[in-house]
């Protein structure tokens, strides 16, 4: 092993970069970059943590196995949300959640999964009608949302239960906390915990009903987990969709505002994908998942979107054992935190880095797809993310639609990332005024 440790960027006495981390972490990542290069280490109090930024470090390291850097420990705020589900639990009941959800993701599912998601975005853009202006951050968060729990629950239960369903989720949503104890009596933590209860209580019956219902078909992704010989019992069934919805509905919603920001923003590759989707049959209800497939240039903006505006700031590991990584040795014990942010903005890789520039990612110029692999936004390894594909399919249908239907332009000059360690995604109100085209 290199007997090196990383460089430790400068810090207060005591706390070292803690209070400036807690402030903003993207910026203390930024300048360790800066000041030491691809691999350093930051000092929280008496806790030591190891960043990994450079490109090549970090798809090196993220692909390290669970014996080496460990989610479940950095993950236990996801607990009193959604229970000990996924990244939460342990490492082999993961692998067996992980297992019994990747047969809902495979692409045999995507035509109906496209069907629902051109359904709901079609009921939206019904109701915007021909004139008018709508929310970039909280309307399209809100379309994921509806998106999600009619894929995830069924259509009935998202016609029945819908805005029930929401309103508690987002209870439940609000009770993220990385800091304080769980089981504090703060209201906003009592609140999470009581809405959690009437969520269970609100979603059991709808699983009693699909256990005893030979037509699944009309259960969205549920059956997935109930029928698949997985035996889960309700807890985490109803566990594992929550977190299901939250992934979509946080992140997907945010990268979908990011993504047709920044198209607005740049209303020359805005253009040139509109000139490419002018290609796809007129009636969204025919499109196929192997026609958006097609759309290069769509797809090569969303890539761009998620180097320039990664809805995820950091990605943290428990390091377990210690690794090599860029010629230092991360010590066990120790966390590993990837920033994407920082990382998809190495000039070395992305030329120009704070331009958008969607032909990066172009065969033409990145021809082995280096450029490409170097995104961190959906994780690696083990834990990359089991729904990239459907995210994929969601953002282009919807993106494909919206641009289809209106011309549009930002009401505000430049949208602001809303505060908070979570989800990066744009402040609302994010207004976009639209007129339908003719």
């Amino acid at each position: 092993m290199a007997a090196t440790s990383p460089p430790t960027l400068q810090g207060l006495p005591l706390v070292g970069n803690a209070f400036a981390f807690m402030r903003d972490p993207v910026a203390l990542v930024r300048a360790g970059y800066a000041e030491h290069g691809s691999v350093f280490a930051l000092r929280m109090g008496p806790r030591r943590s190891v960043v990994v930024a450079g490109v090549a470090e970090s798809r090196q390291a993220i692909a390290l196995p669970e014996t080496t850097l460990a989610v479940q420990p950095v993950y236990q705020w996801l607990k009193p949300m959604f229970g000990a589900v996924m990244q939460a639990a342990d490492h082999p009941d993961y692998l067996r959640q992980r297992a019994a959800l990747l047969p809902a993701f495979h692409s045999r599912n995507h035509a109906d999964y496209l069907a629902a998601i051109i359904d709901e975005t079609s009921e939206w853009l019904g109701r915007l009608g021909p004139r008018g202006e709508f929310d970039a951050s909280a309307d399209l968060e809100r379309l994921s949302m509806d998106i999600a729990v009619r894929l995830f629950l069924g259509p009935g239960f998202r016609a029945r239960h819908g805005d029930r369903f929401r309103s508690l989720f987002l209870d439940i949503a609000a009770g993220m906390e990385f800091f304080l104890p769980a089981n504090l009596p703060t209201p906003r933590l009592r609140r999470r915990d009581r809405a959690r209860r009437k969520m269970f209580e609100l979603m059991g019956p709808h699983l009693r009903a699909v256990r005893e219902d030979a037509d699944t078909g009309r259960y969205g992704f549920l059956p997935h987990l109930i029928s698949g010989g997985a035996a889960f019992d309700d807890e985490t069934v109803i566990g594992l969709i929550l977190i299901l919805v939250y992934a979509a509905y946080e992140t997907t919603a945010a990268q979908l505002a990011w993504s047709l920001i920044l198209l607005l923003q740049h209303p020359k590759e805005l253009a040139a994908m509109d000139e490419e989707i002018a290609g796809l049959p007129r009636y969204a209800g025919d499109w196929t998942a192997t026609d958006l497939h097609r759309q290069r240039r769509l797809f090569e903006a969303l890539l761009e979107s998620q180097r320039l505006r990664p809805v995820t700031t950091l990605l943290t590991r428990q390091t377990v054992t210690a690794y090599d990584v860029g010629g230092f040795t991360v010590p066990a014990g120790s966390q590993t935190l990837f920033c994407p942010p920082v990382t998809h903005r190495v000039p070395e890789v992305f030329p120009d880095p704070d331009r958008f520039d969607p032909d990066r990612f172009s065969k033409d110029r990145d021809t082995d797809g280096h450029a490409a692999a170097g995104l961190l936004n959906l994780g690696g390894g083990l834990h990359a993310c089991l729904g990239a594909r459907f995210a994929d399919l969601e953002m282009k249908a919807v993106l494909a639609m919206l641009t289809r239907s209106y011309d549009m332009e930002l009401g505000i000059a430049e949208p602001r990332q809303a505060a908070g360690l979570g989800v990066a995604r744009p402040a609302s109100p994010c207004p976009v005024r639209y007129a339908a085209r003719v």
